[in-house]
Formats: structure tokens, sequence, C-alpha cells
């Protein structure tokens, strides 16, 4: 949850750097491995379970909401910041560099 809230302030800060140079055509993308703070970005119903959550879910809630970016749920294979938090195995680190375009 930390790292998302993170990566959206990131995201924000890189889509009014390029607003100012050009004009984008969609709202950028989260890409998040963990479902369930997917759902609650999305849909946040009070639970019993939930009371606990962090002021930085509602950071990232506010911001599905308000359409200045969109949270999307990608498999634990496919999440490509692995390459930068996690010690991976020479296969998967391959694998991973040339989804994103390194050599």
């Amino acid at each position: 949850m930390f790292a998302a809230t993170e990566a959206a302030k990131e995201i924000i800060w890189l889509k009014r750097l390029f607003c100012d140079i050009t004009k984008l055509k969609c709202i950028p993308v989260l890409y998040v491995d963990n479902s369930a703070f997917v759902k609650l970005a999305q849909n946040p119903e009070f639970h019993h379970r939930t009371k606990h959550i962090d002021v930085k879910y509602f950071f990232v809630h506010e911001k599905v909401v308000d359409r200045n970016i969109a949270i999307s749920r990608i498999s634990t294979e496919h999440q490509l910041a692995d390459v930068m938090t996690k010690p991976l195995d020479r296969m998967r680190l391959t694998f991973l560099c040339d989804k994103m375009g390194l050599v």
C-alpha cells in the first residue's frame, strides 16, 4: 500500500509535467499486484477488517475518484517493478528486462 501511494504521487507529478509539454490523451494507469488494494481503491466500502487502513489509502482512492489516475491489477509474474525491488533469479530477471526493453 505504501509503494502504491508513492507511485501514485510520482504518476501525478509526471502527469503535470507532461501536461505542461503536451496534451495527454488518456488517464495514467497504476498497476498493482494486490487485488484487495485495487478493490478498495475503486470501491471503498467500510468493513470491520478495513478499519486499520492508513490515510495513504485514501489518497490513492481520491485520485482514482477524481480520475487523475486509474488503478488496475497485474499478476505478480508480470509486475515490472520487481526488477527494482526484489532479488530475482536469472530467468525471471531476463524475462522482466525483456518486457521493459532492456538488453
